[in-house]
């Protein structure tokens, strides 16, 4: 990307980062700007870096949970994570596969974007693709604030301008608080957590309390309050902790971050305080240090979640990106450790969530989900990739790949859940070599004996099926004729009973379409969705099977192509060499464009299109656009994209000259 130009550069020639303040001026460092100078309407930056996917419901079933040890509507997760360095940070993904791409979302409530250095900005709010992802998933969204420790650079001044009233008009007013306010609003995020690590006085943290309970009493946007130097609520002194959550009859913070170092008495001593102050238990996160791999941290997690009786409070888990460090290996195996990563710290190390073995998060919290409406539509695409596909054809290849969450679809609530009959076998995965739509498909492998049968449990759902509702699967499977492929689904009057749904295809080769309908009769409730592979009694010996599943529908009518955009603009040029173009885009959404599910940008026309980037909003950035060959001019092509991977017909296009 351009980041070393010249000063006094048009502001559009650089890349639209996310932004990131200073409360005030007060010693603001070389380079940061006040939040009280920031404006959507003057922030020409600002339409890159916003959220387009409003937070979804999600609902759960207490008795499908993976782990009987689990429990439902208790204990929550806050996930605290750095996705990308404070300054720098791209807006809309990155040109690289080896990216945060979290996506065991179905056990975290809140994630906060973990940012914030003293000579860059202390106020930073989220990447607008990360809280797409976790809003598709049903999880909230917190930017940062960050005031550093004294060696760190913190400097008391600027908490004090944090908490400086504005001019007298009757009304008490706090600048600083109306523009987290107002940033997260139109970026559209949920909230803030408030890092409070610079020492100041009891006047200056008085008044925190007070801007605290005015920002939460003005909107709806929630905080979380955390603090370095006391470390239990009932603390002895005037500014206490618990003032952070309830301070008389304010409602301070929606939550609080108790510091590392607590135990079992703390937690006693915490219940007793929010029931004195009349605040729910479960407004109490209790911090789990991930970045130095505590080894007490799984008794310590059993000890806020006992798994036989109610749990104590909500877990908060501190640099939660370090469970997957990128390690020291080559590219092509970095995937491949994320993976194995994740799935240890979340699933457990069986990769399993319903294993009994040692505690995962799946061993303290059940899965929630957000599959609740029609249609529902996976191509378990998980957000970054080492190459972009279209309808199982690669559109993009080379280089470090891609990354952009904007476009994880909700990947499998249960990963992974497997299970045979007979010597048959069955491993599932997320695969990278081959998509229908995205980076990534879904990969079961194993053998199949004569008779027998391997199922995989993916999703928990919440869906009212009509008769005659559609199921349609795109996959790559054997051609054996003695091979079965069916859809399995579990109805809310028999939650666990999975009932096999034959898919049939005309299909002989390649990514075949596999449909089926559900009976006549009525569906009624859809509550779980698997898939499951047969081989008949027929067959002469064992069948090894390479399955890739690229789509997984459920639909009531079919899909067709949205509408296509209009009037694509070069907003601005960015000659970065005689051969490469950094462009702003912009284009016109179709009327309407509720089937739209984003937009895709190319290199091309119709036919033969190179993808570049996608985005649910209506501007894109393209970091490197070069030219080819002896070419005077590029066209550059976007389309309208459904729920399903279908296409606009047509797209809207300019052209670039050389």
């Amino acid at each position: 990307m351009n980041s070393t130009l010249p000063p006094g550069s048009n502001t559009k020639d650089r890349p639209p980062y996310v932004p990131h303040w200073h409360p005030g001026v007060t010693d603001l460092p070389n380079g940061s700007t006040s939040i009280l100078d920031w404006s959507a309407a003057t922030d020409v930056n600002a339409p890159f870096n916003r959220s387009r996917v409003p937070l979804r419901p999600r609902t759960h079933k207490a008795e499908l949970r993976a782990n009987s040890k689990a429990r439902a509507g208790e204990g929550r997760i806050m996930s605290c994570a750095e996705f990308w360095d404070t300054r720098r940070n791209p807006s809309q993904g990155v040109a690289d596969h080896r990216y945060y791409a979290f996506s065991h979302w179905q056990y975290v409530d809140v994630l906060v974007f973990w940012a914030g250095v003293a000579d860059a900005g202390l106020i930073c709010p989220p990447n607008g693709h990360i809280t797409d992802a976790a809003h598709r998933n049903g999880v909230k969204v917190y930017g940062s604030v960050f005031f550093p420790p004294t060696d760190y650079g913190g400097n008391p001044a600027w908490v004090k301008d944090f908490v400086q009233p504005g001019a007298s008009t009757g009304d008490e007013r706090y600048p600083v608080a109306d523009k987290l306010i107002e940033a997260a609003r139109y970026f559209g995020f949920d909230g803030w957590f408030i890092n409070y690590e610079t020492p100041t006085d009891a006047e200056t943290e008085a008044r925190l309390r007070t801007v605290l309970a005015y920002a939460r009493a003005r909107s709806g946007i929630e905080f979380t309050w955390y603090e370095a130097f006391r470390r239990k609520l009932t603390d002895s002194g005037p500014t206490r902790n618990e003032f952070y959550l309830q301070d008389g009859k304010r409602k301070v913070c929606d939550s609080i971050f108790m510091d590392y170092g607590w135990g079992s008495g703390d937690i006693k001593d915490s219940i007793a305080t929010v029931e004195k102050i009349r605040r729910d238990r479960y407004d109490v996160y209790y911090g789990l240090e991930l970045v130095r791999h505590v080894p007490d941290n799984p008794g310590l997690a059993r000890l806020v979640c006992p798994a036989s009786a109610k749990h104590q409070g909500s877990l908060a888990l501190y640099a939660a990106h370090t469970v997957s460090n990128q390690p020291k290996e080559p590219k092509d195996s970095w995937l491949g450790h994320f993976y194995r990563a994740e799935a240890d710290y979340w699933t457990g190390p069986c990769h399993d969530p319903s294993d009994t073995g040692w505690p995962g998060i799946a061993a303290h919290i059940a899965e929630r989900t957000t599959v609740t409406s029609l249609p529902f539509v996976s191509h378990f695409n998980a957000g970054h990739g080492t190459a972009y596909h279209h309808a199982g054809n690669p559109t993009r290849k080379g280089g470090d790949g891609w990354a952009n969450l904007s476009l994880q679809d909700v990947l499998p609530t249960y990963r992974w859940i497997t299970r045979s009959t007979g010597n048959s076998r069955m491993a599932a995965s997320l695969c990278f070599e081959e998509a229908w739509e995205g980076g990534s498909c879904l990969r079961l492998a194993g053998a199949l004996a004569p008779g027998h049968e391997s199922a995989v449990r993916l999703y928990q759902t919440r869906l009212t099926a009509p008769a005659g509702t559609h199921l349609t699967v795109r996959a790559k499977t054997p051609s054996d004729v003695h091979f079965g492929f069916n859809a399995l689904v579990a109805l809310d009057d028999q939650p666990h009973t999975l009932v096999p749904v034959p898919l049939n295809t005309t299909d002989t080769s390649g990514w075949k379409t596999y449909t089926a309908v559900l009976p006549e009769g009525g569906a009624g409730t859809l509550v779980q969705l698997g898939l499951q592979l047969r081989l008949g009694p027929s067959a002469k010996t064992d069948l090894a099977y390479d399955v890739r599943v690229g789509q997984l529908a459920v639909h009531t009518t079919p899909f067709t192509a949205p509408a296509a955009p209009t009037g694509l603009t070069v907003d601005h040029v960015t000659p970065l060499s005689s051969t490469r173009k950094a462009l702003r885009l912009a284009w016109t959404p179709p009327s309407p464009d509720d089937t739209v599910h984003h937009y895709e940008i190319h290199r091309g026309t119709a036919g033969r299109l190179t993808h570049l980037g996608a985005t649910p909003g209506t501007v894109h950035y393209v970091a490197q656009l070069d030219k080819e060959n002896d070419a005077t001019t590029t066209t550059l092509t976007v389309t309208s994209v459904g729920v399903d991977g279908t296409h606009s017909t047509t797209g809207a296009t300019t052209t670039v000259t050389w």
